[in-house]
């Protein structure tokens, strides 16, 4: 491998924080060996005191370009800052509520982005939204889709953005903190279908009409076949349902998950938390569901 390869297939990177405690370093490793790919520690500087931070310099390496671009996403999204800083990268928008494709979609943990050698701390941080830069004011926004306007600067790809993810406290919890979910009822679920598929054939058999009232939980289960099976079949007449089944059902067809998780496999996929706004993003784009279909 010659020397210019070298210096595109590796990029390095730093990360400040609580690194053990928190596990952000052990994340950012677990993210690049999934990845298959190659990272080197060169500087590790452990807080000494419970408030100091840890510091750490890491060489990330991939196979090519595209391999070290997609770990580079999932280690900036861990709290990792590229060591050779580049402003954040904007596209003017075109059409009201319309992103550009290679948006940024915001997580709800703080966020930074740089411009003209300095970092600028986005407001009003929401997950899932867009972050709007004003050039003349140096400062950054998140907004939901519906916000963005014709001429705004929207933020895309990943460099020149830091996140500061969430750290584990290191004093004052209770020992039973973490486990204060509570669980849901159990239910006689196989005898309630075999009793739904008996009302649904008698229903039939007596020229009557269903119709089912559905939300993403349909998409989420992976029973979108078997329901558009129930319709082709004729046991179901009609279909009522909000903008959830909506937008979960059209991001099913486009990238195959439900908010970002692989339907199939049961799987988060990478940088899936991206998808249900470009899911979004496609329908405003195509301007209705008869045209996206």
């Amino acid at each position: 491998m010659t020397k210019h390869n070298l210096k595109r297939l590796t990029r390095e990177i730093e990360v400040k924080g609580h690194l053990i405690d928190s596990m952000i370093l052990t994340k950012i490793f677990d993210r690049v060996m999934d990845l298959k790919g190659d990272f080197v520690v060169k500087d590790f500087r452990i807080g000494r005191g419970k408030k100091d931070h840890s510091y750490a310099k890491l060489a990330i390496t991939g196979r090519n370009k595209s391999h070290l671009d997609k770990m580079l996403q999932e280690i900036y999204r861990a709290g990792g800052v590229a060591v050779e800083l580049q402003n954040v990268e904007c596209v003017k928008v075109k059409k009201d509520f319309v992103l550009p494709d290679n948006f940024y979609s915001t997580t709800n943990n703080p966020t930074f982005v740089y411009s003209n050698k300095k970092w600028i701390k986005v407001k009003n941080q929401m997950m899932d939204k867009a972050i709007v830069i004003d050039v003349k004011k140096q400062t950054a926004t998140c907004r939901m889709l519906r916000n963005v306007q014709k001429d705004d600067y929207v933020v895309v790809g990943e460099d020149g953005i830091k996140i500061i993810p969430p750290e584990r406290p290191r004093e004052g919890l209770d020992a039973f903190q973490f486990m204060s979910s509570h669980t849901s009822t159990e239910k006689p679920i196989q005898s309630l279908s075999l009793k739904i598929a008996k009302d649904l054939i008698s229903i039939r058999n007596k020229n009557g009409k269903i119709i089912v009232v559905g939300g993403p939980a349909i998409v989420h289960t992976g029973a979108v076949g078997p329901l558009s099976e129930l319709i082709k079949l004729g046991f179901v007449q009609g279909l009522l349902a909000g903008n959830a089944l909506l937008i979960h059902d059209v991001e099913n067809s486009l990238l195959h998950t439900s908010l970002g998780v692989d339907i199939e496999k049961g799987s988060f996929t990478s940088m899936g938390h991206r998808n249900h706004i470009i899911a979004v993003n496609e329908l405003f784009k195509a301007g209705s569901v008869k045209k996206i279909v």
